[in-house]
């Protein structure tokens, strides 16, 4: 499986080497991964982390604009989360309908792991 983060690229060739990539952190405990077959663009499972919180978006094939992941974030004030992009400074907003745990976020990601696939541990809105 290759992971492409804010650190560069990597490689892992088992659960466990995945399991560490996806716990990498930078700038204010961001990050965001496109995690992608060894040898082809799609699927991808996009995830981008803040703290504890996660957005992750499935591709299916290079022609769809995706699915993204349903959250649950209620009682807060502001309609958008920041998180972050291609670097540990560059925002982005992200709406709070989206966002899910992290911990939510890496079950799905190992899901994906095994099957190659939409992960069925989350609910998905299609972009």
């Amino acid at each position: 499986m290759r992971i492409k983060h804010f650190g560069g690229t990597e490689y892992a060739n088992n659960i466990s080497e995945f399991s560490e990539i996806l716990q990498k952190r930078y700038g204010n405990d961001v990050n965001e991964f496109w995690i992608t077959n060894d040898t082809q663009d799609n699927p991808c499972l996009v995830i981008l982390v803040n703290k504890e919180m996660a957005n992750i978006t499935y591709f299916p094939d290079g022609e769809s604009l995706g699915f993204q992941s349903v959250g649950c974030q209620t009682g807060q004030t502001n309609e958008y989360c920041i998180f972050y992009t291609n670097t540990p400074e560059e925002e982005i907003e992200i709406s709070r309908d989206s966002i899910i745990s992290v911990n939510k976020a890496f079950e799905a990601a190992k899901k994906f792991f095994y099957k190659r696939e939409m992960p069925d541990n989350i609910e998905w809105a299609e972009n």
